[in-house]
């Protein structure tokens, strides 16, 4: 398997870690694209005239509005509606919730999960529609069609 170094900083703290090209594609390229998309933004704020602390305080306020600009309403229907699908989970067994948080959640393929956690594809398949089926009975008993 290939094995890449990379190089993690922190302020003043520099360090370097072997991972495989796995780990690399999965956790630290998704990272890295982040802060490089963080970094353009930042600088094309600069070129406009701002400043750093103004391109922070902007950002933060911009998620502020985005936060409120949905109404009461519709913040608690979201909330009630997450608080269900933690219910819904909940009442799954260990192995059913952790398919669904990850097929479901997270969008990793069956494949890729089988992969993971060295299972058949096709029986993981049909357990996923199985849970599926748990899920969208749970949530008809509780009047929201799915």
């Amino acid at each position: 398997m290939a094995k890449r170094k990379i190089r993690i900083r922190s302020g003043e703290m520099e360090a370097w870690m072997e991972v495989t090209e796995e780990e690399y594609q999965k956790y630290y390229r998704p990272w890295w694209q982040q802060k490089k998309r963080e970094q353009r933004n930042r600088e094309a704020m600069e070129e406009r005239g701002y400043r750093e602390e103004s391109y922070d305080e902007w950002k933060e306020n911009d998620m502020r509005t985005e936060l409120f600009a949905e109404s009461m309403e519709e913040l608690m229907e979201k909330k009630v509606l997450l608080d269900m699908l933690q219910e819904a989970l909940e009442s799954l067994m260990p192995e059913e919730k952790e398919l669904a948080v990850k097929v479901f959640g997270e969008e990793v393929s069956v494949y890729e999960f089988a992969r993971i956690n060295g299972g058949n594809r096709r029986t993981l398949d049909f357990r996923k529609n199985k849970v599926l089926e748990k899920l969208r009975h749970f949530f008809r008993e509780r009047g929201i069609d799915v």
